[in-house]
Formats: C-alpha cells, sequence, structure tokens
C-alpha cells in the first residue's frame, strides 16, 4: 500500500462515517503518485473506485478539490510540504494531524524504521498547534500492531498524544 493510497483511506473513513463536517486536507507528494514515465500510485483510478469527483473537472491535475459522491464534506488533495499528510477538524473541534508511511499490508519489515521517522516528523513540526492530536497512520501488518501497541504504552508517547493508526485495504482503520 503506498504512502498516498494511506492518507486517501483515512480520509475518507473520516467523511464517510461522520467524523467531520469539514473538508478535509490531503498532501501527496508527487512523488508518490509518478516519477517521470512511471506510475507509483494510480490515484485517478483510486478516486474513480471511491466516487470522488473533482469539483473543476480538470483532469489534468490530480491535485484539487473534490466531491464524494452522497457526502457534504469535500477532499482537497495538495501537493504542499511540511502540513501532515492529512489534515482533519473533529466534530469535537480538535484537528487529527496526521503522518502517513507506505507498506506490505501482508508482510512485514520496514515498519519500525518507518514509523519512527512519522514519530520523528509529527515531534519536529512546527505548524501544530495545541488542539492537534498527532497521528502515525500505517498499512496494517502483524509487526505494525505489535509496535503500534506496544509503542502507545510508553510513557513519552503517552505525554506526546501521539497516536496510531493502522490502515486495512477493506477499508478498516484500527486506532491505536
Amino acid at each position: 500500500m503506498q504512502e498516498a493510497e494511506v492518507s486517501l483511506y483515512i480520509a475518507l473513513h473520516y467523511i464517510r462515517n461522520g467524523l467531520t463536517n469539514d473538508t478535509v486536507k490531503v498532501s501527496i507528494d508527487g512523488a508518490h503518485v509518478k516519477t517521470k514515465d512511471k506510475v507509483h500510485f494510480d490515484i485517478y483510478q483510486f478516486l474513480k473506485e471511491h466516487n470522488c469527483y473533482k469539483r473543476d473537472g480538470d483532469m489534468e491535475r490530480w491535485q484539487g478539490v473534490y466531491d464524494i459522491e452522497g457526502y457534504a464534506p469535500k477532499l482537497e488533495i495538495s501537493s504542499v510540504p511540511g502540513i501532515g499528510d492529512v489534515n482533519i477538524s473533529l466534530l469535537s473541534g480538535k484537528q487529527l494531524w496526521i503522518e502517513s508511511k507506505k507498506g506490505k499490508t501482508n508482510r512485514s519489515g520496514q515498519e519500525y524504521v518507518l514509523m519512527r521517522e512519522a514519530i520523528g516528523q509529527l515531534m519536529t513540526n512546527e505548524h501544530m498547534t495545541k488542539d492537534a492530536i498527532p497521528v502515525v497512520a500505517v498499512p496494517y501488518s502483524a509487526k505494525s500492531f505489535a509496535l503500534a501497541t506496544k509503542w502507545s504504552q510508553l510513557e513519552q508517547m503517552k505525554k506526546s498524544g501521539i497516536c496510531f493508526f493502522l490502515v486495512k485495504e477493506n477499508d478498516e482503520i484500527i486506532e491505536i
């Protein structure tokens, strides 16, 4: 599962489950979608399969605002670095600030390094506010589940407020 896919699954989950009334913002590095002629993640196909329609109709660029069929909140996709991969305003007034990472959902191996990288990004981001809930998001695997479960119990993790979202390919999100 690609990083962009992890981010989009979370955004759509929060919109479709009525957990936000606001536009959900997703920032995707263009290199995660395509480099030169190599497509890493077919974002157009993903959005089509999930009933997301670009408001301005300009399909030359995947960045823009999308309507999700049957839902009022919008999905805004950009390529702005440093703002977090996903930003969701919750009904409570808090904001999820999510750093996503790629990974394999059917085997482990890279979770430790990627999850620690996301933790570092959250801890050193100067744009988060006091209302932000920092979240590490990765594909679900036995290893990512074990690490998230173990790390979420550490005192420093509790003090920082960092949570973990493990994304499954069936759109299920496990929140730890």
